[in-house]
């Protein structure tokens, strides 16, 4: 069995940059990472270049730099009015001829006299960061929106800028817009809300200010309709048989593919349990780590608790009751990722047709 190759690190995404550069080049980036830096990047470089797969690597870490330089210029300048503000921030006073080129006393104010209370031995207190306090403000009113409006607003945008939303924001307020994008983009955004890739402030505090304009622009009426579709579609779905609800999404993928998508995404959930036969149940707990089922019935229903408890044998009943009682500070978002497992669950088994749903 070959070898399966070692898991990319973020030093390694830098050493296969630094090892495009010319020799010379490469001295100077090390003199200016210092030496303790240094001596702890020079062998990684070294021995990304002797991968086997480094070419692929290499296009791999471009790839990725290319994308985050597209999507820190889609985030600067995507909006019009963003662009305005950037512009004006850029040349306070307008765009006059006296504003673009300032007289040496304009360009450089001098100081006020200090007065009789200060301190000329005393540093004056550290000014507070305009740009954080921006990004605290957008954050803020951010919190405000609710969370079908912002994942609307959203749902448009690359993994990548999500994410970096996302990331400031309370997790509650993150895990309910995560969960309402389709399960592909789902995953792909909380993968890269785990990435160490810092951006500054100021990218960030336009990236929120470009998505509350966007968010200006969502009608609230109009997200509740498209909701009550969807759950409209999945109801009809849930009544007929596979064949005919496969019939039936295979159409509508073809009309309208999103719709199709968010369709499929919310038609299962972990509560479904209870509308499948004991024997299906039993194979789809056979698929699950018993931890995952600890945590979704935790503060799950009793009915739910009781179905699944009773399609265990009595040696995996009383283990996974010693885990749940193990347990403790199982927070909200814990919770529903372990059912959004379950419910993935339920859905691929659905699909292969090895479900057996109760008639009724």
């Amino acid at each position: 069995m070959a070898q399966a190759p070692a898991p990319i690190t973020n030093l390694d995404k830098a050493a296969t940059l630094l090892a495009r550069l010319d020799p010379k080049a490469l001295d100077k980036v090390f003199e200016m990472l210092g030496p303790e830096f240094a001596g702890k990047l020079r062998p990684i470089v070294s021995a990304v270049t002797k991968r086997k797969d480094f070419t692929a690597l290499t296009e791999q870490v471009l790839q990725e730099f290319r994308e985050l330089q597209q999507d820190v210029q889609a985030a600067v300048m995507g909006a019009p009015v963003l662009q305005q503000q950037l512009q004006s921030s850029q040349h306070p006073g307008g765009s006059s001829a006296s504003n673009e080129n300032p007289t040496p006393e304009a360009a450089a104010p001098t100081a006020p006299p200090p007065t009789a209370q200060q301190d000329p031995n005393m540093l004056p207190p550290p000014a507070e960061d305009p740009e954080d306090a921006a990004i605290c403000a957008e954050v803020t009113s951010l919190k405000k929106v609710p969370p079908a409006v912002l994942g609307a607003a959203l749902k448009a945008e690359t993994p990548r800028m999500i994410a970096t939303v996302l990331k400031q924001l309370p997790a509650e307020l993150s895990g309910k817009v995560l969960e309402l994008l389709p399960a592909e983009q789902r995953q792909n955004v909380f993968l890269m809300m785990a990435d160490k890739i810092q951006i500054s402030s100021a990218i960030v505090g336009r990236v929120l200010q470009r998505v509350l304009d966007v968010c200006r622009t969502v009608n609230p009426a109009a997200v509740a309709r498209t909701d009550r579709r969807v759950t409209t579609l999945i109801g009809i779905l849930q009544t007929v048989e596979r064949e005919e609800k496969i019939r039936l999404m295979e159409t509508l993928a073809e009309r309208d593919p999103e719709l199709a998508a968010k369709v499929d995404d919310l038609m299962y959930d972990y509560t479904d349990v209870l509308r499948i036969e004991d024997r299906s149940v039993q194979k789809l707990l056979g698929q699950l780590e018993q931890k995952i089922v600890a945590m979704a019935l935790k503060t799950a229903p009793d009915d739910l608790r009781e179905k699944i408890m009773k399609n265990l044998s009595e040696r995996v009943r009383l283990a996974l009751t010693e885990e749940m009682e193990l347990l403790s500070g199982v927070t909200p978002s814990k919770a529903d990722q372990a059912r959004r497992e379950i419910a993935t669950v339920i859905r691929n088994q659905d699909k292969e047709g090895a479900i057996m749903w109760m008639e009724g």
